[in-house]
């Protein structure tokens, strides 16, 4: 499975949930676009390890989901309850919707709530995920 088939994954899960209504992909991509429509899911990958012993490689992602915050904070506790249980649904979708049983979606850190007001004002929560995937370490798929 390659980077962009993961990432196609986690966009297609995100894209199903009802609340989710964008998502981007990438370390400046919100950065480029106007964001007409909250909460919305910011995949970030954030590198690879591999394992050729293992025959595994495992990428690793930082998962944002956001949401419009007012200026009084008066939907910062509502954002923060909405935003944790996307954020816990995606990944279920992501554990219960991958077929191959040699894919596997994991995460194990500390969720952690943010707020910005660079453009708008928005808060939420971040989470490393990590997504392993077999290395099948084959010579005859090598473009020669």
């Amino acid at each position: 499975m390659t980077l962009n088939q993961i990432i196609q994954q986690v966009q297609t899960a995100a894209e199903s949930h009802q609340q989710v209504n964008n998502f981007f992909c990438g370390e400046n991509a919100m950065a480029e676009e106007e964001v007409k429509f909250y909460p919305l899911v910011w995949l970030v990958p954030n590198g690879f390890d591999f394992d050729s012993e293992g025959k595994t490689v495992t990428y690793q992602f930082l998962m944002l989901v956001i949401d419009r915050h007012f200026e009084s904070q008066s939907n910062l506790i509502e954002i923060l309850s909405d935003t944790a249980l996307i954020l816990q649904d995606i990944i279920t979708l992501l554990k219960r919707n991958t077929y191959e049983e040699s894919i596997g979606w994991s995460t194990n850190a500390k969720a952690e709530p943010f707020i910005d007001g660079k453009t708008d004002v928005i808060a939420g929560y971040g989470l490393e995920i990590s997504c392993v995937v077999p290395y099948l370490e084959s010579y005859c798929d090598i473009p020669l």
